[in-house]
């Protein structure tokens, strides 16, 4: 009996030894940089659960920032620092993959509730009309335990990244460190590092663009000239939204600047159209916001842009210069407000009916090079 006893108790201790194994395995490679934070790790994945690993950041360091970025992926290359430097504020940027209104406000929430922020500086990227929350999408997408609150969904959630199929981790492991930096960001600062795309820009910058930024080039030109109005089912849930926002804001004093960034036209045919310019026009009566995108010789340049969808830093600076009045590009940037919206939508209508008589006489749309002053360098 003695010995049966003293066999069970040593197998439910190698079992619960196991189990520390198995945690701390995921603890310490956490693929999706869930424990990040805990870790004292300074760079996070950029694919991974950035959403938790920010929230936990600007919770331990509260004390350290009265401003941030807030936005989806394309957000990520504005410079913390060049935006310190006009405003003396200490920015922190808190952008996310896929974001969308329904993570902008809950976050805008959080981080005026936690830190006690001062300003807001809120990314748009257009796409956001195709979808109000991506919560559904995968787990990396939903809101962290750390901004739902409450003891026992803070424990569950960690269970659940403590105990999740090891295999991801085994699998994480053997990708090496040079995969994985590929998609690291700093997450001091919570900017984008496109340090590996950049590297491979300055190896042949033509072939890069070519592989990279117009791969779908035709396809996508032709499905923005086309007769079909691109889906945009998120357009009152995100007016909604950003009336919630900036009703916030202004509620805790806190400043609100909105930025719509640049798009490149090959990404522009999932949204350009009227109704489109009618949620513009929601949004203006709302709040002033700057736009950078449109039928622009800057978003009609390639190598101003890292991919489809996200422009380049220098790109981002001059987004910063131009908004702050440091500097100024013709035709790139227009602070849109309730007084000038119905000017601006009748030149960018002007101009996609332009570009379209081109697409419809040529087959496609000319760009712009590395030689234009439209390269922004």
């Amino acid at each position: 009996m003695k010995k049966s006893r003293q066999w069970i108790m040593g197998f439910l201790g190698l079992v619960f030894v196991g189990i520390l194994l198995f945690m701390a395995v995921n603890f310490i490679v956490d693929p999706t940089g869930y424990f990040a934070v805990e870790r004292g790790a300074g760079e996070i994945d950029a694919n991974g659960y950035t959403r938790a690993a920010k929230s936990k950041y600007i919770k331990k360091n509260a004390d350290e920032y009265d401003a941030v970025v807030l936005g989806g992926s394309k957000a990520g290359v504005l410079s913390t620092q060049r935006l310190s430097e006009y405003t003396g504020k200490n920015y922190y940027n808190f952008y996310i993959a896929y974001g969308c209104f329904s993570d902008f406000l809950t976050y805008a929430r959080y981080l005026i509730n936690t830190a006690d922020i001062e300003e807001i500086t809120l990314h748009l990227s257009s796409i956001e009309v195709q979808q109000y929350s991506r919560a559904d999408t995968n787990e990396i997408y939903e809101v962290p335990a750390v901004v739902e609150g409450g003891a026992v969904n803070t424990l569950l959630e960690n269970l659940n990244y403590l105990c999740r199929n090891i295999t991801s981790s085994i699998d994480y492991v053997r990708e090496g460190n040079t995969e994985q930096e590929r998609g690291m960001d700093s997450l001091q600062t919570g900017e984008r590092n496109y340090s590996y795309p950049y590297s491979l820009m300055e190896e042949d910058p033509a072939a890069y663009v070519e592989e990279y930024v117009l791969p779908r080039y035709d396809n996508n030109l032709k499905a923005l000239f086309d007769d079909d109005e691109p889906s945009m089912p998120a357009i009152e849930d995100n007016l909604k939204a950003m009336s919630r926002i900036k009703r916030l804001c202004d509620r805790k004093g806190v400043t609100l600047k909105v930025v719509i960034g640049p798009t490149f036209i090959g990404e522009m045919y999932k949204f350009e159209g009227p109704e489109y310019y009618d949620y513009l026009r929601g949004l203006v009566e709302i709040t002033d916001i700057w736009d950078f995108s449109g039928f622009t010789d800057e978003d009609r340049n390639p190598y101003n842009f890292v991919n489809e969808g996200h422009y380049n830093n220098a790109t981002a600076d001059l987004i910063v210069d131009t908004m702050y009045g440091k500097a100024s590009k013709e035709g790139f940037g227009v602070l849109l407000t309730k007084d000038n919206i119905e000017q601006y939508l009748a030149e960018r209508q002007a101009d996609y009916e332009e570009l379209k008589a081109e697409y419809e006489q040529t087959g496609t749309i000319g760009l712009l090079g590395p030689d234009s002053e439209s390269c922004i360098r």
